[in-house]
């Protein structure tokens, strides 16, 4: 065995402890793929959603039961902000497999190597949220995104599914290239020294006025390339498609899972390695900030289907998060970041389970499938209304303690316009929001409604119900929030 490789080979039993939930989802998902059926059957179709949830809870369990510390070679680092973010991850991750039941039977797509692809792309996310040095950044990203390129496209037979694929793959090869390239560029302006993100900081900060230039566009570089993989604007341009041609779990997935890991990492990279040349990407960062909450709410309101409508509810809602990136107090906004991630994953996944379970009646496409649902479905209707209540922040809702504490710190640290322009464009949301409420509320039904089964009707309401008091836990999840 060569120098390096038995390096390596100690560094991972020296560290692994660290990665103990990525390495169990990375092995479980190999032995998931198999081939010959010699670990999972493939003709036992309908236990690999329930054992995959298992999977998760397990991951769950051992995240929380992680010990804070650092290694290989400082390229990861476990802490309060990791382990939070993680757990968000495996939640979205978690709803996005519940979601997936009902729609793969009805479209007779069940197949193993779905759930294993979900796996890997959170094993990504894991280490994403964790990934302390540009590189370690980089190579998370990209087993993130490379599983959920696949899974858009995963309904072969479909020509706008290969096509939403296909668009997302171009273009996220395009805005990897980007990053690497700013990488390489702040790599060379730290003295061709360091990519770890502290020693970066300061490296950046002693950087000659010669290299201020270079120091400028590798943080551009990285600002976009990053940007790409939150669809903020103005590199938003593949999520409309890609949530409309994908199957409705994975967009739900996409909206959730990977938009938490991609801003625990904003958080880390520009709260700790570009903390030291703030007047580099501030403004960028605030223009980007504006216009996703502009541009993300006023498209939303022309749309006719209900997945590119919440395409750009959730381009919208990446532009509220950027103003935590903003703030001058790294740790409180990672606090309130958190805090709205973890009250969007509920609020969004609960809207595409409505939506997908009108799928699986021949509706829910398009916003005029909701036409009367409150007669036709009136609990369903009623969880309906409440989610999109609270995506738009209205009281008493929990959405709105959510928006509240991170539109608060953002006055704070001296953002008065970006947060007049938060809560003029929720205004806006409201509109749209409200739109498919008059639909459900105010227009007649078509067609006969099939009946909700009993499981169906407690789930959603007792969804309903966590929401509806949400506001109640306010506190609590605040104090939650605070041990990150």
């Amino acid at each position: 065995m060569t120098g390096f490789a038995q390096g390596l080979l100690d560094a991972l039993l020296r560290d692994a402890h660290l990665i103990t939930p990525q390495l169990f989802l990375i092995t479980v998902a190999t032995l998931m793929l198999w081939p010959g059926d010699l670990f999972f059957n493939r003709a036992e179709k309908h236990k690999w959603a329930p054992i995959t949830m298992v999977i998760l809870a397990i991951t769950a369990y051992l995240v929380v039961k992680s010990v804070d510390g650092e290694g290989f070679s400082r390229m990861y680092s476990l802490d309060g902000l990791t382990r939070g973010f993680q757990l968000l991850c495996i939640l979205g991750s978690a709803g996005a497999v519940l979601l997936s039941v009902k729609l793969l039977d009805s479209l007779k797509q069940q197949t193993v190597e779905y759930y294993a692809l979900i796996l890997f792309s959170l094993a990504g996310m894991l280490f994403l949220c964790g990934a302390t040095d540009l590189i370690s950044v980089y190579f998370s990203i990209e087993l993130m995104a490379i599983c959920i390129y696949i899974l858009v496209a995963y309904l072969r037979e479909r020509a706008t599914s290969v096509e939403a694929g296909m668009k997302y793959f171009l273009l996220g090869a395009f805005s990897s290239g980007i990053l690497v390239y700013g990488i390489s560029l702040l790599f060379g302006a730290a003295g061709g020294t360091t990519t770890n993100l502290a020693d970066l900081n300061r490296a950046l900060a002693l950087a000659p006025t010669t290299s201020n230039f270079l120091v400028y566009s590798g943080v551009l570089m990285v600002l976009v390339g990053m940007a790409f993989k939150v669809a903020a604007v103005p590199f938003h341009m593949w999520a409309p498609d890609a949530y409309e041609g994908a199957p409705t779990p994975i967009t739900a997935f996409m909206a959730t899972a990977p938009k938490a890991a991609a801003m625990a990492a904003f958080l880390r990279v520009f709260g700790v390695g570009f903390h030291g040349v703030t007047s580099d990407w501030v403004l960028p960062l605030t223009y980007i900030a504006g216009a996703s909450m502009i541009l993300g709410n006023v498209a939303a309101v022309r749309q006719e289907s209900m997945k590119r409508l919440l395409a750009y509810s959730s381009i919208a809602h990446v532009g509220y998060m950027l103003l935590g990136v903003l703030s001058g107090d790294p740790r409180a906004g990672a606090q309130a970041v958190w805090l709205y991630m973890l009250i969007y994953i509920v609020m969004n996944t609960g809207a595409f389970a409505v939506v997908i379970y009108l799928q699986g009646k021949g509706e829910g496409e398009r916003i005029e499938d909701f036409k009367g649902l409150g007669r036709k479905h009136p609990v369903l209707a009623f969880a309906m209304m409440v989610f999109l209540l609270s995506l738009a922040g209205i009281p008493p809702l929990v959405g709105f303690f959510g928006k509240f504490y991170l539109f608060k710190l953002a006055i704070e640290q001296g953002y008065v316009t970006l947060t007049t322009i938060a809560l003029l464009t929720s205004a806006v949301s409201a509109y749209y929001y409200l739109g498919v409420v008059k639909e459900m509320y105010f227009k007649q039904p078509e067609g006969e409604a099939a009946p909700m089964g009993a499981a169906a009707v407690f789930i959603v309401s007792v969804a309903c119900a966590l929401v509806l008091v949400g506001t109640a836990f306010g506190p609590w999840l605040l104090d939650w929030a605070m041990k990150i």
